[in-house]
């Protein structure tokens, strides 16, 4: 396998305000969903912050402890909140995650969400291209790796987005697979984090490789 590691080129000292890397969202049709199962202004604070937090982007499956990390919300408040959106129709829950619906996601402006945080390419890298990327996406699902906390995965026509976070949210990590390539990028708060960044994106690497050998899924180590 061969891996390119790279520094960021111009890279910006900006503020993290997203977690999930925002590619190739899975269309959902606004025009096309059911009538809202109840008007937003009666949507509890918790609720309207899950609701928010998940619409950010759709194609996203987000772990209950990624979101109770990120939104600071207390486990059982939380649940309640997911047990009251999954029951209205407005969140679904999937073996992978969470993730928003179309009636949900057409209760919420779509337009006002926030523009993707700057990142980089930590490392790509070679691998077979049938690989069984639903096997792998089962085996890395809740997994911590160093002071990285699994936060959820995307998916889209691209392949299947991994993602992982610090317990203080200042740094994210996403692994793409798609067309015979693994992709890791990072995203940090600031830029003396960079190389820190670089370290945890081997990391990943190496957990996804020892993974993948342990269970024979196709992906080669370096």
């Amino acid at each position: 396998m061969v891996i390119w590691p790279r520094k960021p080129e111009g890279f910006l000292n900006t503020s993290y305000n997203i977690i999930i890397e925002m590619t190739s969202e899975r269309e959902i049709s606004i025009a096309d969903a059911e009538p809202p199962a109840q008007d937003l202004s009666f949507i509890r604070e918790h609720d309207r912050e899950v609701l928010e937090f998940l619409s950010q982007n759709p194609s996203s499956m987000i772990g209950f402890q990624g979101m109770k990390r990120r939104l600071g919300i207390h486990p059982e408040q939380l649940a309640r909140a997911l047990r009251r959106l999954s029951s209205d129709g407005l969140v679904e829950r999937t073996e992978l995650g969470y993730r928003v619906t179309g009636i949900g996601l057409s209760l919420l402006n779509v337009e006002a969400i926030a523009e993707e945080p700057p990142s980089f390419t930590v490392i790509q890298a070679h691998m077979p291209g049938d690989i069984d990327i639903r096997s792998l996406a089962t085996a890395l699902k809740g997994s911590w790796i160093g002071p990285l906390r699994w936060q959820g995965l995307t998916e889209s026509p691209d392949g299947l987005r991994f993602s992982w976070m610090t317990e203080e949210s200042k740094m994210a990590l996403n692994a793409l697979i798609r067309n015979g390539q693994l992709i890791i990028s990072a995203h940090v708060t600031f830029l003396e984090s960079v190389d820190e960044a670089i370290r945890l994106g081997h990391m990943i690497f190496q957990h996804i490789t020892r993974i993948s050998s342990r269970d024979g899924l196709g992906i080669a180590g370096a």
